[in-house]
């Protein structure tokens, strides 16, 4: 989740520091993400064919390990340019290596929790652990970031520690991850894959449950995607405080998502997963669209009770989300009968990513049409069009977005019962 968050934070550096065009630094960020049509579900193919005594992830995460941190420090530190082309040019190349990077990483990372257990109930606390890295992942990625280019004086040597910064966590949290899971349980494919990958693919199109994931999780991606981009513009031109407010913002936010973990867990395995994120997605939406409410004038505690509202409801969304994504995968092996968690996280890989990316493009894009000055200081006022366009991004988009996932949950039909009344053809092979 921290990359996800350099993701969002890299519109406002191509834009606040180094002077894009937003709609332009939009577009770059989303055009890179297109080769993951590609990239994704072929990573997802190769893992599930790799057979080690590592098992069939494990060195993939070891190897990108290196190849992302060494992207994330090219991103912030980029050379001058005689021609904007040139400069467009070269960030597009840095930000396709970082996407090949990051799928190498990531489809087998998203795959391995579906290897680990075959409880129903256990997927929810194995996604709660989960759940905790991504709060200190977006923590780390946001409010410290943050901090540290207010502290450094907001300019584009402050940005270059960013960079640095954020390779080095991003590298020690990816490497922790290959030590820590060394003694997980993991599968070597027991029946070789030898249908083809397009084959393959069209077989999830008939996994109603998983289609419906599928649409629920483009919405969710999209939602964190815009609100995340517009953070930073928001508290720097909205609220008119800076990026060092987005410390205490953080720790109102991680604090919140940290001590509802449990009782998340608790709710979910008491009333159901789809109920409980159905419940969820209701809080966050009032959280989300509270941001409508916010001026430079109000106080601290105020603006602290919001984050914190966010952060106690992001949880459970994630835990009921990620654990209902593993139990889909193995309604899909009990239909199938085929070890395929590669290829079926690669399809949520793609998603996650493409949204992540769509997130700067439509955000990039209102910020254009609604008259945003890239040519202005960073914390220069801007139009109040512009402004508009922030909140839009930080408060409506996002909030209707949790509205619009509460309306496709209503479709998916996937439990516990279900999944156990499936006969597993994997075990009849």
């Amino acid at each position: 989740m921290m990359i996800n968050s350099l993701t969002s934070l890299y519109l406002f550096f191509l834009v606040g520091i180094i002077g894009m065009a937003p709609a332009l630094a939009g577009a770059l960020i989303f055009a890179s993400k297109i080769f993951d049509v590609v990239s994704d579900p072929v990573m997802g193919w190769i893992s599930d064919r790799t057979n080690t005594r590592w098992g069939r992830r494990r060195p993939y995460l070891f190897g990108s390990s290196f190849l992302c941190a060494a992207s994330m420090v090219m991103l912030f530190n980029l050379p001058s340019f005689e021609s904007s082309f040139a400069q467009a040019a070269y960030v597009e190349f840095l930000l396709l290596f970082f996407a090949l990077a990051l799928t190498t990483f990531n489809v087998p990372y998203l795959a391995m929790p579906a290897e680990m257990t075959d409880s129903y109930s256990e997927r929810s606390t194995i996604m709660s652990y989960r759940a905790l890295f991504l709060v200190l992942g977006t923590f780390t990625g946001t409010a410290i970031a943050g901090l540290i280019a207010g502290r450094l004086g907001g300019d584009e040597a402050a940005y270059s520690t960013v960079g640095w910064f954020l390779a080095a966590i991003a590298f020690f949290a990816m490497m922790t991850c290959v030590v820590g899971t060394r003694k997980a349980r993991f599968v070597n494919n027991l029946k070789a894959v030898k249908v083809p990958l397009k084959d393959q693919v069209r077989f999830f199109l008939v996994n109603k449950p998983f289609m419906v994931l599928g649409g629920v999780k483009i919405v969710q991606f999209l939602q964190l995607a815009a609100g995340g981009t517009s953070t930073f513009f928001f508290f720097v031109q909205v609220l008119q405080k800076g990026e060092q407010a987005l410390f205490p913002f953080g720790i109102a936010y991680m604090s919140a998502s940290l001590l509802s973990i449990r009782p998340w867990v608790m709710l979910i395995n008491r009333f159901g997963k789809k109920e409980i994120f159905m419940f969820g997605l209701v809080l966050q939406s009032l959280a989300f669209l509270s941001w409508a409410l916010a001026t430079p004038a109000e106080p601290d505690w105020l603006l602290y009770l919001r984050a914190a509202a966010l952060g106690g409801t992001i949880s459970g969304i994630v835990i009921c989300g990620q654990s209902m994504v593993l139990d889909v995968i193995e309604y899909d092996r009990r239909l199938s009968g085929m070890n395929r968690e590669g290829v079926a996280s690669a399809a949520f890989s793609f998603l996650e990513k493409t949204m992540y990316a769509a997130g700067p493009l439509l955000i990039g894009g209102l910020l254009s049409v609604y008259g945003f000055d890239n040519s202005l200081p960073r914390d220069a006022a801007q139009p109040e069009s512009a402004l508009f366009a922030i909140t839009l991004g930080m408060a409506w988009i996002p909030g209707l977005c949790s509205l619009a996932m509460f309306v496709g949950l209503l479709f998916y039909d996937l439990n516990e019962q279900k999944i156990a009344q499936t006969p597993d053809k994997a075990q009849q092979i």
